[in-house]
């Protein structure tokens, strides 16, 4: 029978209280998603899942997800909040989450994997078969080719081109697996990515984490806040019996039970499952829960006006273009080794007023007031509220200066932007406290942090302005005065840096770790029934980004993986064949 499901919450199906289910999904991302997928295709028909999501689901989100409208997920608190993260000093970070049905893949659409032979190192098995896991994923998404002819927009391509001048390669058939990309680890220095978005031509998010899943064969509770998992022993070995919650509409605390025996609970809750487990009482002899934890240090760069014979092609489809770079920058370790780091740019360009929503957002940032920003790290209506304020204030402005540009023949009627975002790894990991909410990051705890964003920036600034222009020096300077945003090498960056790494400290929302492999939960090398199983349980499981440490990366198709890999381990009943890799 086909429910209702996201049109009201008294259309959903009724739960009676001495219901038991086979599966409980705590949580409906990235990983959620990946893991439903594939879990649904294998379960007979009567098999009883329930699916708890602390956001709204996405019936009431799909509209800010819609290709002309996803930067306005960013100022939307019920779609995204933010982390209450810190550096060990005490220094804010400005780092959030997606909170809604579908998870980042429903806010988000940068479609990349981490290599085969990353997660080799990470989780084990072998290349053949995490490239068959994302064969079997990427089928599922049915994404058409990237490097198809007039796939990408022409400001796209214009970009590409500047990009090869500048020394990148060019994008490559070779990367891509059923037409989405993975990181390729030649030896080349500077690569191009194109991939495909999840819309479809009308700007619809059709084929994201969302289309994977059979929702009509599931029980669903949003609104819904896991407050604890119900825990009790069975052949000596800590078992999983329910998991509280607590309704954010009506505060009714319920506990929904499994089945004895052969329930199972799976975290799929992303930065949220390694606070769960470090709530039970029953698994805090484990030490290494909530360690290795890790996000991308984000680093805003220089607006540009796009140039006048190139305005005209520039359209809502490239408000975040389907492509991005990537830099390999080398760097030594304390010790003096030599190491590397993936720096990857991201680029955004358009009509200013569409773009508002993101600069208003991201660039909260800049609040010079660290405990202010730490309030709003704790209290994350505050970012919200602020960052609609800015925005109505900058978009008055700026539609003030275009009524005035039918006036006054010198200024623009219209402002198109290019802009871009540069990403890397923190070099040193962070961790949860035990306690309270707080998320260490240790963002510019290393000299090499400083290093490579130098670096990346000094060796970018010349391709980012041949595509764009330089504001008015005016504006330029009072963007200067508020961001520090170079426009030239050399001082400008390191003052850029310098400050960032201070007083700014943007993260890319992409938390990772805290459950990861061998450390929290097992690999299942030796048992693929204990794949993703928490130690020191027989029936508790974690299937979403938190299991690995921090891709190189955009995240998104690395969760789905990660959801998809589990379920395929613990209900496939053809299991592909693979050589034990530790």
């Amino acid at each position: 029978m086909f429910y209702p499901l996201f049109r009201t919450k008294e259309a959903m199906p009724p739960i009676d209280p001495d219901e038991e289910f086979d599966l409980i999904v705590v949580g409906s991302g990235n990983g959620a998603c990946g893991f439903l997928g594939e879990c649904l295709k294998h379960v007979p028909a009567d098999y009883r899942v329930l699916v708890l999501e602390e956001g709204d689901n996405f019936f009431f989100t799909s509209d800010i997800t819609h290709q002309a409208g996803w930067s306005k997920s960013y100022a939307n608190g019920s779609a995204f909040t933010l982390h209450n993260a810190v550096t060990p000093t005490g220094r804010s970070v400005l780092a959030g989450r997606a909170r809604t049905l579908g998870g980042g893949g429903s806010i988000n659409y940068t479609m990349i994997h981490e290599s085969s032979e990353w997660l080799v190192k990470q989780a084990g098995r072998d290349v053949a078969y995490w490239d068959k896991c994302k064969e079997e994923l990427n089928a599922s998404l049915k994404r058409p080719d990237p490097l198809a002819e007039g796939y990408q927009t022409p400001f796209a391509d214009f970009i590409a081109e500047n990009a090869q001048k500048a020394g990148y390669a060019a994008p490559n058939k070779d990367d891509m697996i059923q037409n989405i990309p993975s990181v390729n680890e030649s030896e080349n220095k500077k690569r191009l990515y194109y991939f495909p978005t999840q819309f479809d031509m009308f700007g619809s998010r059709t084929n994201s984490g969302v289309s994977l899943v059979k929702w009509e064969q599931i029980k669903y509770r949003w609104n819904t806040t896991v407050t604890g998992l119900v825990m009790g022993t069975m052949n000596e070995s800590n078992y999983c019996n329910g998991v509280q919650t607590r309704s954010k509409e009506s505060g009714a605390n319920v506990t929904y039970k499994v089945k004895k025996d052969t329930g199972r609970v799976v975290l799929c809750g992303g930065s949220q499952s390694p606070r769960l487990l470090l709530n039970t009482e029953e698994l805090a002899g484990n030490e290494k829960i909530g360690q290795r934890v890790n996000d991308h240090i984000c680093m805003p760069l220089a607006l540009y006006v796009v140039k006048k014979d190139k305005a005209s092609v520039v359209g809502a489809t490239d408000n975040y273009e389907s492509l991005f770079a990537e830099v390999v920058v080398e760097s030594k370790t304390d010790e003096g080794d030599a190491t590397t780091t993936n720096v990857t740019i991201d680029f955004f360009s358009g009509d200013v007023l569409r773009l508002i929503y993101l600069i208003s957002s991201l660039y909260l940032c800049y609040v010079p007031f660290n405990g202010f920003k730490r309030l709003m790290g704790r209290f994350p209506i505050i970012f919200t509220y602020l960052s609609n304020t800015l925005r109505m204030i900058l978009t008055a402005i700026i539609s003030l200066i275009q009524v005035l540009g039918r006036l006054i023949p010198f200024l623009p009627r219209e402002i198109k932007i290019t802009t871009a975002l540069v990403k890397f790894n923190a070099s040193k990991e962070g961790y949860y406290e035990r306690s309270g909410s707080r998320i260490v990051l240790r963002f510019f705890d290393d000299e090499r942090d400083s290093a490579i964003a130098e670096e990346a920036i000094n060796q970018n600034l010349a391709f980012l302005e041949s595509y764009g222009t330089k504001p008015p020096f005016i504006i330029r300077k009072l963007f200067q005065l508020v961001t520090k945003i170079p426009y030239r090498q050399g001082r400008q960056v390191r003052r850029y840096v310098r400050n960032f790494a201070r007083k700014t400290l943007l993260s890319e929302q992409h938390l990772a770790g805290g459950c990861v492999f061998g450390d929290v939960v097992d690999k299942g090398l030796e048992d693929s029934n204990k794949t993703g199983q928490v130690f020191g349980t027989s029936n508790l499981y974690v299937a979403d980004l938190s299991i690995l440490p921090l891709p190189r990366v955009s995240t998104q198709m690395t969760a789905y993986l990660m959801g998809h890999h589990v379920a395929k381990q613990l209900y496939s009943a053809k299991k592909s064949s693979w050589k034990k890799n530790n």
